[in-house]
């Protein structure tokens, strides 16, 4: 049934918190740890691999042969599929490497499915040594392990196309041209990427005209470049493939960490995907807000973020609702009064609109705020009123105890809405005349201010940019956005968000006409590399000349809960 959806906003739809900037200290060991790691003689050579020529175009076709596959929030499952396919058949790892199933799941793992489904998470692991020490220490048997990951899922398409025509266009067009306004011009555009049978690219003049890096969009557009269309261009599988290309090159050079290396492919970060694919693996259960981190991570490594350079700290929480209001069906417009699902809906938001946040009564307060997204009713048959609205509500803030009390201010109005309606007929809830209601999904991002800005994975990733020479900073910014990391981080465990995927410009992030140009390879290839850096200083290694780079990070991660769900 066709819907009639409008946009209803009630206070801001999000908010970053107020910013400051932290130095951290870094330890001597952390320091050293770092630079012993970056001299090895292998890594030198990975390094080398990572900042030439080949390896950038290697990365780019993968990126193109992977994002075309339509991997909507909670349908990832072919993406993931393919993913795990390449590791086993091209990419050199065994098949007890993948520590996930087709069917969703994770042998250990604290939780399985989220919201009812199955989470299409794709890890594979890199071994360290750990275990064969003497006096190793583990949580329920469960071996220390360090967490490198980007997302896989898109936000488009909404749905997941049949199983015969699993893929999305890669649409080309000149940078110095408008940007397509509508999904008819995206269609219209004649020229696309082009790929075999077996899904790999074809280097054809299409390829040529899409594959060159430019400095900047201004550049790309002097010089006759070409726009890349395709969903998950730059948010996230830019980032996803130089995250599986950290994976690749540790196997490739037979990397020894001494605690295992997770690389994982997560789901779920967009939309309504809940974080299910981090939930899975930190164990995180959103009726209880807390997570046993039961497969014992100890530091988190993530790339989300689509602006090089970048780095997230803290993380802004959220509750979503999905509200449904339905009426008995058959009330004709204009005949018998009853009571009716769109007013519920509309009593609801008037109610929602009226509500403080903190911040509204006192400036000084931190600011939590709220929205009403969309309102949408199913359009009514001829002569008759829709039976049924849905409202989705959004609140968020930096911290937990803000966005817990807006949220017990906010919540009782859905049914206060209702309820109002049904009572100016006379109507009980319950009743065979009256409207009812139901929550259809509730989404929950848990929210974390640092309070410790020297925390290992803070240390790691300051001091590998050092190391390194790629995005030095003067000082870290403190803002908050809404990541992978929420979870990790309410659990307990450090983690840092960055950026590797390196373009000259991007845009239509979380729409139908998401683009990207190619940027710059080697700065690209140094911040994959930058990433192994950062896993391996908080995981400990082996370097090639016999010498161990023990662990920074302490062998038990934290947790909120030992519950096992």
């Amino acid at each position: 049934m066709q819907k009639t959806r409008c946009a209803l906003a009630v206070g801001l739809a999000m908010i970053t918190g107020v910013a400051y900037a932290v130095v951290p200290q870094v330890s001597t060991d952390v320091q050293k740890a770092a630079e012993t790691i970056y001299k090895d003689p292998v890594m030198q050579k990975m390094l080398t691999e990572l900042t030439s020529d080949e390896n950038a175009q290697f990365r780019f076709n993968t990126h193109m042969e992977v994002a075309r596959i339509a991997s909507p929030s909670r349908y990832e499952m072919r993406r993931a599929e393919e993913l795990a396919r390449r590791m086993v058949e091209e990419w050199g790892f065994d098949k007890s490497d993948i520590m996930t199933t087709p069917e969703g799941i994770i042998k250990g793992a604290g939780i399985q499915k989220v919201d009812g489904m199955p989470v299409y998470n794709v890890c594979v692991r890199i071994p360290g040594t750990y275990s064969q020490e003497k006096g190793a220490k583990s949580y329920k048997g469960q071996f220390p392990k360090v967490l490198l990951e980007g997302h896989t899922d898109t936000v488009n398409p909404a749905k997941l196309p049949p199983k015969s025509n699993p893929y999305m266009p890669v649409k080309l067009q000149k940078a110095s041209e408008p940007i397509v306004a509508s999904p008819q011009e995206l269609a219209a555009l004649k020229d696309e990427l082009h790929f075999d049978k077996n899904g790999k690219i074809i280097q054809d003049e299409n390829y040529k005209k899409a594959y060159v890096r430019y400095a900047s969009l201004e550049d790309a557009q002097k010089k006759g470049g070409y726009r890349i269309y395709v969903p998950g261009f730059a948010d996230a599988m830019g980032n996803t493939t130089g995250v599986m290309t950290a994976a690749i090159m540790m196997k490739k050079y037979n990397i020894k960490p001494v605690y295992d290396i997770w690389v994982c492919g997560t789901t779920g970060e967009e939309g309504k995907g809940n974080l299910c694919g981090m939930k899975q693996l930190y164990g995180y259960n959103q009726d209880t807000g807390k997570g046993n981190n039961a497969l014992n991570f100890v530091a988190n490594f993530g790339a989300d973020s689509t602006r090089p350079g970048s780095g997230t700290l803290n993380y802004l929480g959220s509750y979503r609702f999905e509200i449904k209001y339905t009426e008995p069906a058959g009330y004709k417009q204009g005949g018998a009064e009853a009571p009716s699902a769109m007013m519920a809906m509309t009593r609801a938001i008037a109610k929602i609109a009226d509500v403080k946040s903190p911040w509204d009564l006192d400036k000084k307060a931190e600011r939590t705020t709220y929205t009403v997204g969309v309102a949408s009713c199913d359009t009514a048959a001829p002569g008759e009123r829709s039976r049924s609205c849905t409202l989705m509500v959004d609140m968020r803030s930096p911290t937990q105890g803000p966005l817990s009390a807006i949220r017990k201010q906010i919540e009782p109005t859905f049914k206060a809405g209702m309820d109002e309606e049904n009572a100016k007929y006379g109507v009980k809830a319950g009743d065979k005349n009256a409207v009812k209601m139901e929550l259809v999904w509730f989404g929950d991002r848990p929210a974390h201010q640092r309070a410790n800005f020297n925390d290992i994975a803070t240390q790691i990733y300051w001091q590998s940019a050092q190391t390194v020479g790629i995005d030095k900073l003067k000082e870290l910014k403190t803002n908050s956005s809404s990541l992978n990391d929420n979870v990790p981080a309410a659990v307990g465990v450090p983690t840092v968000n960055f950026n590797v995927h390196t373009v000259a410009a991007n845009g239509g992030g979380h729409t139908f006409n998401e683009w990207g140009i190619p940027g710059n390879a080697q700065d690209e290839g140094k911040r994959i590399f930058r990433m192994v850096l950062m896993g391996l200083t908080a995981a400990g290694y082996h370097t090639s000349t016999g010498e161990v780079v023990r662990p920074t990070a302490d062998p038990i991660g934290a947790r909120t809960t030992e519950d096992m769900y």
